[in-house]
């Protein structure tokens, strides 16, 4: 049975931060490379289990090499109508993931960056956990009723926004302005730079599509 699925989506390289949260994951079923997405999984020493897309940026040796270790590989015409990360999360959604990691680096092209973040909200994952590693920050898509609950350094950015018309029956605990059973429209910025005042943040909501940011802070330089 697939409890996690981890994604390495393709596009710009993580940054260190991104690898170092992905190397604390525990147990991941099933590892999965969107096209080039195969090139940071192997550069963390994963064996990866798919790699899926329309192979038009991962390098042809590196796919050689992972299919001789025995993952399926996965081609999508360079036509199709869906990205590789889309396709991603449907194949690890359609083999019993119960929770979903995708690993991408932000960056690039606007409309690839608003892709990821779309198709985590794909109703067909309405019952899974479906968050993101994204550069120094984590992500989640919660689609209602739904939850998440992580770790924070006091300070850390909370960012919220709804992701569908309205978000209704919003609530949070660990943040200095707190929501109780509140809603939020598509519109509305109010989410935007919240603050945690606690290392255990919650947030929960009851109908509606919610975007969950957890941004570090910034370290301080020294001289």
């Amino acid at each position: 049975m697939v409890t996690t699925s981890l994604i390495f989506a393709g596009g710009l390289a993580p940054s260190d931060a991104t690898l170092l949260a992905v190397s604390k994951i525990g147990q991941v079923e099933l590892v999965i490379a969107a096209d080039s997405g195969l090139h940071t999984a192997k550069k963390l020493g994963l064996a990866v289990d798919v790699v899926i897309g329309d192979m038009d940026s991962v390098d042809a040796r590196s796919l050689a090499e992972a299919e001789s270790h025995g993952a399926k590989i996965v081609r999508h015409n360079v036509d199709k109508n869906f990205t590789d990360l889309h396709a991603a999360l449907l194949y690890a959604a359609e083999h019993g993931a119960q929770r979903i990691v995708v690993v991408t680096a932000g960056g690039g092209r606007l409309d690839h960056q608003l892709g990821v973040i779309a198709a985590m909200f794909d109703p067909l994952f309405s019952q899974l956990q479906v968050k993101a590693l994204w550069d120094n920050a984590e992500i989640f898509a919660l689609q209602g009723s739904a939850s998440c609950e992580f770790t924070a350094q006091v300070d850390d950015i909370i960012g919220l926004q709804a992701f569908s018309a309205t978000a209704t029956g919003i609530s949070t605990t660990g943040l200095r302005w707190k929501l109780s059973n509140e809603s939020l429209s598509s519109h509305q910025t109010r989410g935007v730079s919240n603050q945690a005042t606690e290392s255990h943040i919650s947030v929960s909501v009851l109908s509606g599509q919610l975007l969950v940011i957890h941004q570090q802070k910034e370290k301080e330089k020294t001289r």
